[in-house]
């Protein structure tokens, strides 16, 4: 069993997206058999990536007034992590290690912080293992199944 995961901004940003309705459906559906039972988590930097996505990125956007109301919810339903400068040094060592993009590294060293043992992403190599302990899983991958 998975004590914790980590949701990477483009997972979170399909849980409000319905214009990709396969993927909106799976991370909603994934998300509901993980809520309650294990800790979910993301990090201030997939907030803010959310927000600059979900207002100008997608095809149909999300008024600022409704932001408001959706970081209420995520505040409810994730643990969020404050990015810190030690995060940003254990990304550095991630991307040169990696060779992921620091942003992306940013996510890792955030999810490696918050003792996550499995990210869910699909913008990285499915079944990655990172530091020997942070799988990463690409929830669109059709072998893919939830495992509480």
């Amino acid at each position: 069993m998975t004590d914790r995961i980590f949701f990477d901004t483009n997972t979170v940003v399909y849980l409000f997206d319905s214009s990709e309705k396969e993927k909106h459906f799976r991370i909603n559906e994934l998300l509901s058999e993980y809520i309650g039972k294990i800790s979910v988590c993301i990090s201030s930097q997939v907030i803010n990536e959310f927000i600059t996505i979900t207002t100008g990125r997608i095809k149909n956007p999300i008024r600022f007034e409704k932001q408001k109301e959706i970081l209420k919810f995520l505040k409810i339903i994730f643990i969020i992590s404050p990015l810190t400068v030690d995060t940003s040094l254990t990304a550095v060592d991630l991307k040169q290690k990696y060779r992921f993009s620091y942003w992306d590294s940013l996510v890792l060293a955030s999810a490696l912080e918050n003792d996550c043992s499995v990210i869910y992403s699909e913008d990285m190599q499915h079944n990655q293992i990172i530091e020997g302990k942070l799988r990463i899983i690409n929830p669109f991958n059709k072998t893919v199944s939830i495992s509480v």
